[in-house]
């Protein structure tokens, strides 16, 4: 009976060996396989690491088109000097009293000049041409009242310096504007001109554009 007893604990103990090992066996396969997914894991990290090159960004080139505005600078525009005659006398007409006058074929600078103003209600004879104004602008007109209009014209530097010497030498003389032979306005002079400009007075708009027109007028 006890070598029996003694028989079953040997078995008992041999199974449970058996078993432990058989246990640690599958252990060791479990780790066996975790350390080779690991493993592969890893390397797939290295490869992907080695081959995966990292391209630095592309810089933004922002190509940036400067539009320039190009202003189209105003044509300069040479203007018809303006020539000033002495009064010699002047006298109320009408239209019909005033002598034809030719653009094309102007009276000689040198010779006395008989003529109607713009609104051919004046006749005046001028004297010789003492001196050719040269003009740098002509302003649009502008009107003063309802019935008053003004063209402005300005004179170039030197000229601007001739009229100055000019008007402070013959205060009081009656002088006349002209263009194609016509006289554009014809004022007394009161003071000496250190502006450099010349006022044109007219009553009607029409007319203050024909005054304009004719005093800006190209070389």
């Amino acid at each position: 009976m006890l070598d029996l007893t003694r028989s079953c604990f040997a078995l008992i103990r041999g199974w449970s060996s058996e078993r432990n090992a058989v246990a640690f066996r599958h252990a060791q396969n479990e780790l066996t396989v975790i350390g080779r997914i690991a493993g592969v894991i890893l390397i797939g990290a290295v490869m992907c690491g080695c081959h995966s090159t990292q391209h630095p960004a592309s810089p933004t080139t922002s190509t940036s088109t400067s539009t320039r505005t190009t202003q189209s600078a105003a044509p300069v525009v040479n203007i018809q000097p303006l020539s000033v005659r002495p009064v010699q006398k002047s006298q109320p007409t009408t239209p019909d009293k005033c002598p034809a006058t030719n653009p094309n074929v102007p009276v000689a600078p040198t010779d006395v000049l008989i003529t109607c103003d713009l609104a051919r209600t004046t006749l005046y004879t001028l004297l010789p041409e003492v001196l050719q104004l040269g003009l740098a602008h002509v302003d649009s007109p502008k009107s003063l009242t309802s019935d008053f209009y003004e063209v402005n014209l300005i004179m170039d530097p030197s000229s601007a310096t001739a009229w100055a010497s000019f008007t402070a030498a013959h205060l009081h003389a009656h002088v006349a504007f002209i263009r194609d032979d016509l006289v554009l306005e014809a004022p007394i002079i009161e003071e000496q001109v250190t502006s450099g400009q010349i006022a044109l007075t007219t009553q009607t708009a029409q007319a203050a554009d024909r005054l304009a027109q004719l005093a800006g007028r190209p070389a």
